[in-house]
């Protein structure tokens, strides 16, 4: 059997090749993952808003803020929220971070006006104790 001096020097390349487009393949699927949990995140946490519990909105927001959330929650009491709708999402894949912008249509138990507002949410990928998720790392709005 004859070899040609280059056809050893081929099949590494090529399996060079191929496993750097798996590599490729499999850090595109990860960020893809990073933003499809961020998107299901978000329309869950606006879910939780729309409908008034604010306790499962609680289980999104970072612990850093858990006691400034929790006074907003309370303050939030009379609110009758209409409509929930995200607007636009700003994703930084390095940083790990993402803008959620939400348009919040509400009412008062004490007024028959309906407002709307737009809500600027900031999330963060974090590791609390293991359990990598996204953060709200902003208050839930003041509805005035």
């Amino acid at each position: 059997m004859g070899s040609h001096p280059y056809q050893g020097k081929e099949c590494v390349a090529s399996a060079i090749l191929f496993m750097l487009v798996l590599m490729m393949a499999v850090c595109s699927c990860s960020t893809y993952n990073l933003r499809g949990n961020l998107e299901e995140t978000a329309r869950a946490y606006g879910v939780a808003v729309r409908w008034k519990n604010f306790e499962a909105t609680e289980l999104f927001v970072a612990s850093s803020i858990r006691d400034q959330f929790d006074k907003r929650v309370k303050d939030a009491q009379d609110v009758e929220v209409a409509e929930y709708e995200i607007i636009a999402v700003d994703y930084d894949e390095a940083g790990k971070k993402a803008t959620v912008n939400a348009k919040i249509t509400y009412s008062t138990r004490f007024s028959n006006r309906v407002r709307t507002l737009i809500d600027k949410q900031v999330w963060s990928y974090e590791d609390p104790k293991g359990s990598k998720q996204w953060r709200l790392m902003t208050l839930l709005p003041e509805f005035k």
